[in-house]
This record gives structure tokens, sequence and C-alpha cells, in this order.
């Protein structure tokens, strides 16, 4: 797995935290996004989460371009960034009060933004509640998360709910016609199912929906 060990440090925190408070999610390593590389998914039924961890080591210049391809493909984005990236102002009490730098704000576009590490009696900003977003929900483009499946993924779904579809069918005419004739729900279902069994080179183990 490429990445310091730094940026190692940040990705297993993500990981066990999710196993933690969202363990019906399959958390995946380095998903293929557009052009971008997620660092971690987690793939609940009907909701795809990417996670960027930008470490004390990384650069931020490649920032918003991940966010954008990630929040066009993504049911949310989280930026996990190393406490490098924020600055640190005293509150009356004495106590450090974190808050994201220029840069990082202006990279991450309105995500949210999870800082490491986060310590006991020192409130960092942006707290690790994986549902703090879920009353309203952004809802991707139907082809940007359409695209996260392979061509095979992309025929099994048609052959499921009734696309006409072929071996020689090309992915963008079988992405087309998914959008056109299936519903949000059942895309994201479409598409977080095949990502729950797909074999990874690192993810947790492949979740076979019940027939």
């Amino acid at each position: 797995m490429a990445g310091s060990s730094d940026e190692r440090a940040i990705r297993d925190a993500v990981h066990d935290w999710l196993r933690v408070n969202c363990p019906q999610a399959r958390v995946i390593h380095e998903l293929v996004v557009g052009g971008c590389r997620a660092d971690l998914a987690a793939v609940e039924t009907e909701r795809v989460v990417l996670f960027e961890i930008k470490s004390r080591k990384d650069k931020l210049e490649r920032l918003p371009e991940q966010v954008r391809q990630f929040s066009r493909a993504a049911h949310e984005t989280v930026v996990v960034a190393d406490e490098r990236w924020f600055d640190r102002t005293p509150y009356t009490n004495g106590a450090d009060r974190f808050v994201p730098s220029a840069a990082l704000q202006a990279g991450a576009d309105h995500c949210p933004i999870w800082a490491y590490p986060e310590t006991r009696g020192r409130r960092m900003y942006g707290a690790w509640s994986f549902n703090r977003w879920s009353f309203e929900r952004p809802q991707p483009h139907a082809a940007r998360l359409l695209e996260l499946l392979w061509k095979e993924e992309l025929l099994r779904e048609c052959f499921r709910h009734q696309i006409s579809a072929t071996s020689r069918t090309t992915c963008p005419v079988m992405i087309r016609d998914m959008a056109w004739h299936m519903s949000g729900k059942e895309i994201a279902r479409a598409v977080c199912r095949q990502l729950r069994q797909r074999s990874f080179p690192e993810a947790d183990q492949p979740i076979l929906e019940a027939a």
C-alpha cells in the first residue's frame, strides 16, 4: 500500500473508527474515482462515503480536484487532515482551539473536515460523527456514481433490472440506460451491492447480498 507511515496511521485510525461507529459498512482502501483515488471508502447498502487523507507530509495542491471528483460520485466526501493543516489559537481558559487553515478550508470546499489526532480534553474542528449530515445527505450524480462500477458489474445490474444489454454493450451506453430507467435509490443500491462484493487488494471481507 502506497503512502507514508503518517498517512497509514490516519488511515488505520479512520478504519478503526468506522468499524465501531458504522459496523454495517464495508471499508475499502484505494477506490478509483474518476481520475483520482480515494484513500478510503465506506460503502453501506445505499450510501457511499469517500475519505481523503492529508498527512503532515502531504501537499494540498490536488485537494480541490480530488474533492470535486469525489463529491460528484459519492453521497458524502470527508477530508481527514493532520493537525499540521490547522491553525491553533488559545481559548480564554488556555486550551487550544484548532481551526482549518485557509488552504485546507479552500481545498475542502465545504466538505466535512476531521482532524487527526483527536485527544481527550482537546476538541479539534469537526466531530467524528458518521451520521452528522444524515438529515441532509446530498445525492451524487447518477452517471458518476455508476462509473464506480466495472463493465461486468454494470452488465449484472442491467440483467437484474431488465435493461437491455449484452457483453458487447459499452459502459457509457449501459450507464446512460441505467440512469434513464432506474430510480436514484435503485442506482445507489446497485452500486453499493457491487462494491460490497468486489475483490480489492485491501478491504473488509466481501459482503454478498442475500438472494
